[in-house]
């Protein structure tokens, strides 16, 4: 089991210095589900920053330990603790002096040392005895990182499958996105998990459930030079002329000059020229689906080769063959398809928060596993609020079998938070001081599951509302309290630093009711 407890950071470049508590240590052992951990915070403190930080740490310290990269590049110091298996690991950095001028950077790392606020960041000889070398440092299986953000803060990353650091952003290179790079990066998601992971289809199935559509999901490809290689009568010998011999007066099948070369050619030197075996499972798997599956193309002279995901049998084999073809610009994508009510969608076709609520579920399925740290940057953009409630249930059902995993989501939404099951998550929340601009974060020990809209504005949010019910409540408790000289003064003391968490105008009444209060307690 996976779980980030402790974060502090000083003299970091955005966040200053700053405290965050990110799982309640006494539900440390309390594995039956997913454990979630929401940040919330106005605009301007730092939500995403805190995600880029987690992420950059863990990823510079694995790369330390698993290649000989010795350079740890992190212009602040901290303190990160978790929870991994049975054990805390602490990293701890700090400067040391030397030659009295130059700083340099230490870094300590210590296993199953007490924890106490007190002692949390400088610590004494008395836990020496808790240090351990860097090599017996455990870390997450991966750190996924998910946004649907253009301008997401994540390091982006063309993330092989096998790397610790899985970039999951919808940037396809660092500045850009489209709709066809996040449609080809969850195709890539798509095929990866479909042939490893068991449980991939049975994950898909809900989502596409839990969001109204049909259970079934197709990927629809364009055919190209359909005379050469979707006749049924492809020979090995025509494949291997097109890629190299295109320019010999000869071959019909193209008219490009020899220095005008294929823009795929590189890939088929790399993958296919002198590879006989390579080349005839092609050309006969190109045959085959000339004969058996291709579907005509409205207004075109394409056309369609559509694969069914839920296929049972579709294979590993045919799997590879067709990404290769792709490659090979034998075939492009034409889209994703899934049903609704009987009607047939691209994923193009669907709205926004369809689209990347889809994406970005596909990829976090395609490369979790247990022992992984899940940053998600602001989930509910673009989500209707009926899924924004669902949200977190439904993160918790359908990676119900990876409670070892720690799911760490920004949010602006009081109806994400109203989905929190007090055993299984926890709820940080970021204020800016108006004054020293200092950000303050304090872990909120509630349980919201189910609580109403109002009631999470007021109590998370500190919103108030002109029509708020628990606002009310309070303000009559506390008024009874006062008119009856009730000596219960720790309970309007909790009422009054409620109300000084919230936006009050200047003329409103509330101040005179608040002004009372401070005095009775004055004058207790």
């Amino acid at each position: 089991m996976f779980r980030i407890e402790y974060l502090k950071l000083t003299d970091h470049p955005q966040l200053g210095e700053i405290e965050l508590f990110l799982s309640d240590i006494e539900e440390l052992n309390n594995n039956l589900k997913p454990y979630t951990s929401v940040i919330i915070g106005p605009n301007g403190t730092g939500k995403s920053f805190i995600l880029r930080t987690i992420s950059d740490i863990l990823m510079q310290f694995n790369i330390f330990k698993t290649s000989e990269i010795r350079k740890i590049n992190l212009p602040y110091s901290f303190q990160l603790r978790y929870f991994l298996e049975g054990n805390n690991y602490e990293i701890i950095s700090s400067f040391i002096i030397t030659n009295g001028r130059t700083k340099i950077r230490s870094y300590e790392y210590y296993m199953n040392r007490p924890f106490t606020i007190e002692n949390s960041f400088f610590v004494n000889k008395k836990f020496d005895q808790y240090k351990i070398p860097f090599q017996k440092l455990e870390f997450p299986k991966y750190v996924i990182v998910n946004s649907i953000l253009q301008t997401d803060r994540f390091l982006f990353k063309n993330s092989k499958p096998e790397d610790f650091y899985q970039y999951l952003g919808a940037r396809s290179t660092s500045s850009t996105s489209s709709t066809k790079s996040s449609s080809r990066k969850t195709i890539k998601y798509l095929f990866n998990a479909s042939s490893s992971n068991i449980d991939f289809k049975n994950n898909l199935k809900e989502l596409l459930e839990f969001l109204g559509f049909e259970k079934s999901l197709k990927i629809n490809y364009s055919t190209k030079i359909n005379k050469l290689f979707f006749s049924g009568e492809l020979i090995e010998t025509n494949f291997k002329r097109y890629f190299e011999e295109w320019w010999h007066d000869d071959f019909s099948y193209s008219k490009r000059n020899q220095n005008n070369p294929l823009w795929s050619i590189p890939h088929y030197n790399n993958n296919f020229r002198n590879n006989d075996k390579k080349i005839s499972d092609t050309v006969e798997y190109l045959n085959h689906v000339a004969k058996n599956k291709l579907i005509h193309k409205a207004r075109s002279t394409s056309k369609i080769l559509s694969i069914d995901l839920f296929d049972n049998n579709l294979s590993e084999e045919e799997f590879e063959i067709i990404r290769q073809l792709e490659y090979l610009d034998i075939i492009n994508i034409d889209g994703i398809i899934i049903n609704k009510n009987n009607s047939v969608l691209s994923l193009s076709d669907i709205s926004s928060g369809e689209f990347h609520l889809i994406i970005s579920m596909i990829g976090i399925f395609s490369k979790i596993e247990n022992n992984c740290l899940i940053l998600i940057d602001e989930p509910e953009i673009s989500l209707h609020p009926n899924w924004q409630m669902q949200y977190i249930s439904f993160l918790k059902k359908v990676f119900s079998k990876y409670q070892s995993c720690h799911f760490i989501l920004t949010s602006h939404s009081h109806f994400i938070v109203s989905d929190l099951e007090g055993q299984s998550s926890s709820i940080t929340a970021l204020n800016r001081d108006n004054e020293t601009g200092d950000i303050q974060a304090k872990l909120l020990l509630a349980d919201t599951f189910c609580w109403s809209a109002e009631e999470v504005l007021y109590s998370v949010f500190n919103v108030r509302s002109t029509r708020n019910t628990f606002l009310e409540y309070d303000l009559n408790k506390m008024i009874s309290l006062i008119n009856n000289n009730s000596n219960d003064y720790n309970e309007i003391k909790k009422i009054l630093q409620k109300f000084s968490s919230i936006v009050i105008s200047e003329g409103d009444p509330l101040n005179i009711i608040i002004e009372k209060a401070q005095k009775y307690i004055k004058n207790a």
